[in-house]
């Protein structure tokens, strides 16, 4: 009788185990999923160009030192 009761503990655990197993199967389906839908919603986006501001021009020592 006792180990009856043990084995169907360990059954248990094992059908326990089992649905968390799938679970996470199906969490990771949908984050893979997810993944790849999102490269297509960022490329139906028009690239923004980038404004950056003009660099002055580079001065001389001698335009440095007269202040010029």
């Amino acid at each position: 009788m006792r180990e009856e009761s043990h084995i169907e503990d360990m059954r248990a655990a094992v059908r326990g185990d089992r649905e968390r197993a799938e679970q996470a199967r199906q969490r990771s389906t949908e984050n893979v999923l997810a993944l790849i839908d999102a490269p297509a919603v960022e490329e139906a986006r028009e690239p923004q160009p980038e404004t950056q501001p003009q660099p002055e021009p580079r001065r001389g020592l001698l335009s440095r030192f007269l202040g010029r």
